[in-house]
């Protein structure tokens, strides 16, 4: 016979599981009831519960595994979308707390052995920080770049390396006008990029072919791309769409996108979040890049 205690364990795990089951059903008729055109996607790597505080904020890949981050934490996934090869749940490590206030890892980017990681002291703006981890361990390699908060006045969101053309890119949290870039060999600011139309809240991306592909999360969710030469931006796809304003944040935010050709005839890869939080998706989409 259960113990009192074991039966209401067993009751309570059952009452939570009755719970997110509700409060996915709530979120996908939201979905399907307020959602506009979307652009399908194949397939979608998702996850529910605590998984999705490790999968909130950015994503990348070097060909061989995903990498995630969470609000303070990074985490290295395989294609399977199960298997844990690495996590690092204090990525924000004492050093950087101290000496940059650093509360809040946005999107990332990976190069040559590397996750490069927008690093932000939240509502303050005062410290935007470009850190380096091992992207075999995920650990802090101790080399943090504060960026100038002159140009970054709203934090640094997310970053993206353009391994072609030695450039690090990020943008203004809010509309942006232009991609702020930076030296990939000193992280000085080296000048902007001036984009044909400005895109609302920009939350990270990816180079691929010449062109910086980004997600944002504005009315739309949609993912764009931009013509590194030129600035030239196109509007490749919405993700989420909400035809009334008032609802607009209530059914998630699009966070970051990454490139890259899978067997499956997908390339672009973009991070969302559920409703209330619950879930976290990685979409994936064929597309002519």
């Amino acid at each position: 016979m259960l113990s009192f205690y074991n039966y209401v364990k067993a009751l309570f795990y059952k009452v939570f599981a009755v719970f997110i089951a509700l409060l996915m059903t709530l979120s996908n008729g939201l979905n399907n009831f307020f959602n506009g055109d979307i652009y399908k996607y194949e397939s979608n790597s998702k996850v529910v519960g605590l998984e999705t505080l490790e999968r909130a904020q950015g994503v990348t890949t070097d060909g061989e595994y995903w990498y995630f981050s969470g609000k303070t934490s990074l985490v290295k996934i395989g294609f399977d979308n199960q298997t844990v090869y690495a996590y690092n749940y204090k990525a924000l490590t004492d050093e950087l707390v101290e000496q940059y206030g650093s509360k809040h890892i946005g999107g990332i980017s990976y190069y040559n052995g590397l996750i490069y990681a927008a690093l932000e002291d939240s509502k303050v703006w005062a410290h935007p920080v470009i850190a380096l981890y091992d992207a075999e361990t995920l650990e802090f390699i101790g080399e943090a770049y504060e960026m100038p908060n002159d140009i970054l006045t709203r934090g640094i969101p997310w970053v993206s390396v353009d391994a072609d053309n030695g450039l690090l890119y990020s943008s203004y949290s809010k509309t942006a006008e232009v991609i702020y870039c930076f030296s990939l060999a000193n992280f000085e600011y080296v000048g902007e990029l001036k984009l044909s139309d400005p895109i609302d809240a920009i939350q990270g991306g990816e180079v691929y072919n010449g062109k910086l592909y980004v997600g944002s999360n504005d009315m739309t969710r949609a993912v764009y791309s931009i013509d590194v030469k030129t600035g030239r931006v196109e509007k490749l796809f919405d993700r989420i769409m909400y035809k009334w304003k008032w609802i607009d944040n209530f059914g998630g935010e699009g966070e970051d996108v990454t490139v890259y050709p899978m067997e499956d005839g997908t390339v672009i890869h973009a991070l969302d979040v559920g409703a209330l939080f619950i879930d976290s998706n990685l979409r994936h989409y064929k597309w002519d890049v």
